[in-house]
């Protein structure tokens, strides 16, 4: 079986992107691989990615900011999922993608400049992690199953 991949894009792949590429490869257990772009990337990660994922116990090494060019290449990995963290325009998906790769907003946070504050940041990133809990999370009956109810 092949892992799902999905494409996290947000307009600088400083903070919310990279935060949910390292969420959802620390939740995914292996079956789902994330990856996260920029339509105009920074130099350098937000200075508190590294304190927000060291706070849920993930390591951030190997996290840069990548633009999205890279991911639009014929060669790369065609993505199931392409996620927008902001409020942002579509990219215009590739010839050479799937028919099924499908596009999603979660809007996490509105159009840059993002505010720079660290309590600000760590909102966004309790948006991004329970977005990604509802995603690799199966959904819970409370109490008896909708299905015996017809029998």
């Amino acid at each position: 079986m092949s892992k799902t991949t999905i494409l996290f894009l947000c307009p600088d792949n400083s903070l919310l992107g990279l935060l949910a590429e390292a969420y959802l490869n620390f939740r995914g257990n292996g079956l789902v691989r994330a990856f996260s772009a920029g339509l105009e990337p920074t130099d350098r990660l937000n200075r508190y990615v590294h304190r927000l994922l060291r706070a849920e116990g993930i390591d951030a090494r190997g996290l840069a900011p990548k633009p999205v060019d890279i991911f639009l290449m014929p060669h790369a990995v065609v993505p199931d999922r392409v996620i927008y963290l902001a409020e942002m325009a579509a990219i215009a998906l590739p010839a050479h993608w799937k028919a099924t790769t499908s596009s999603h907003w979660w809007s996490i946070a509105r159009k840059p400049p993002f505010p720079g504050t660290f309590s600000v940041c760590a909102d966004y990133f309790i948006h991004i992690k329970k977005a990604i809990d509802r995603l690799v999370e199966p959904p819970r009956f409370l109490g008896r199953s909708p299905i015996a109810k017809v029998a």
